[in-house]
């Protein structure tokens, strides 16, 4: 049995909003002139640069973004070197969704002042969202050379190094955020991901354990904890979990196909036929959801209905080496031997490696009297069972090789 789903992990995008007053160490170089009419010129534009500023402050914290952008570039037209008001720019961008603009809005800002922590951390968060996971790397880093102090930023690089693959990266950034501050609920919990990649299962557990403390109605919390249950043997308290996720997200499919899962595991094939229900009514689209109840299906003698659903599942992936495989069992247990053996063949088209398929298929052609094509297919079968660690298996298929070959013609 296969439990999945993309685990989502927790990003803070909450973008550092800079807020502080403008000062002349914003301006570089505008106190130069020695005439004070000049100075008290630009003494009104600085103050008048803020003034909108502000406003862009207080309109972005009231959902008005686009008053919000309007506010930051009249401030920069009345000052152009006012690094934060880019910043700020770029965090109301980001929340409109364009990420090339914030991007080019944070490059502005540290280009006016390089030191600009929030800046390389906001940025980070752009690259890491529009996908680029090295950049948002190389930003978080420069944040950190800033002040190595500040948990989001160790959380953020965490995630973008677990999806880069560096998995261990990961667990040492999570772990850093928990040293900064121990009640950084999302860094339990993404370390708690991280940590079942390596198999640390009772690790996971313990970091779901702690979000949860932190954070009761998360329910991808419960979700994974209760995926990771699963695998360490933990059944009933999966089920719990799972049960827990649906009642704070009752339009999961997921999770409803997990329980699924679960349930069967526990022999309760109604309720995970009822399960798999829930979960196609949520999304008519998913075909693991199909193959599961197919299964549940046949096992509880529907053999047409395993089918049908096989059909369904095949109709939205028609790469699913595994449905065909099991649509072709399906059909040599109605005795329609010639469309199962259709099916194992296409299943190893897809998958050449599926030894069940060449196993089935030759116990398909022997019913049909093709000795020949049986011997074949068991022989291939006996030698992927084999690599494949499944000893079992491949004695029980050397000995229908000898039994075909005592058989009289």
């Amino acid at each position: 049995m296969k439990i999945s789903k993309l685990t989502s992990l927790v990003f803070v995008l909450g973008a550092i909003l800079y807020s502080s007053k403008v000062n002349a160490q914003n301006v570089p170089n505008v106190l130069e002139s020695g005439r004070e009419s000049r100075s008290l010129l630009v003494q009104a534009n600085i103050e008048n640069a803020q003034a909108y500023y502000d406003q862009g402050i207080a309109r972005y914290e009231s959902g008005d973004l686009q008053g919000a952008i309007e506010n930051y570039n009249q401030a920069l037209r009345i000052n152009p070197n006012f690094a934060q008001g880019y910043s700020n720019k770029g965090v109301v961008r980001r929340a409109l969704g364009d990420l090339k603009g914030a991007i080019e809005d944070y490059n502005q800002a540290l280009r006016l002042d390089p030191s600009l922590l929030e800046a390389y951390y906001n940025r980070g968060n752009a690259h890491g969202a529009s996908g680029d996971m090295k950049a948002a790397i190389e930003d978080y880093n420069q944040a950190i050379r800033i002040n190595p102090n500040i948990v989001l930023v160790y959380n953020n690089r965490g995630l973008a190094r677990k999806i880069l693959g560096d998995v261990k990266g990961a667990v040492e950034d999570y772990n850093q955020a928990l040293r900064l501050n121990p009640n950084q609920g999302e860094a339990y919990y993404n370390r708690g991901l991280a940590r079942k990649i390596l198999g640390d299962l009772e690790g996971a557990i313990e970091d779901y354990n702690q979000a949860l403390r932190l954070n009761p109605n998360q329910g991808e919390a419960y979700y994974n904890r209760g995926l990771a249950r699963v695998e360490s043997g933990d059944i009933k308290g999966a089920i719990e979990d799972l049960n827990q996720a649906l009642r704070l997200n009752p339009n999961d499919a997921e999770a409803y196909y997990n329980r699924g899962l679960t349930r069967k595991i526990l022999g309760d094939l109604e309720g995970a036929i009822e399960d798999y229900n829930q979960a196609l009514h949520i999304n008519p689209n998913f075909a693991e959801a199909y193959s599961n109840r197919g299964l549940a299906r046949r096992v509880s003698g529907n053999i047409k209905g395993a089918i049908e659903d096989y059909n369904q599942a095949l109709r939205i992936n028609p790469t699913l080496a595994r449905v065909y495989l099991n649509r072709g069992v399906a059909y040599a247990l109605l005795e329609n031997r010639k469309a199962a053996i259709d099916d194992f063949t296409q299943s190893i088209r897809i998958n050449p490696n599926l030894a069940l398929a060449y196993f089935n298929r030759g116990t398909a052609r022997r019913a049909l009297g093709d000795k020949k094509g049986a011997t074949a297919d068991f022989q291939k079968a006996s030698e992927l069972f084999q690599q494949q660690g499944e000893i079992a298996e491949y004695q029980d298929t050397l000995n229908l090789i000898l039994k075909i070959n005592i058989e009289p013609k």
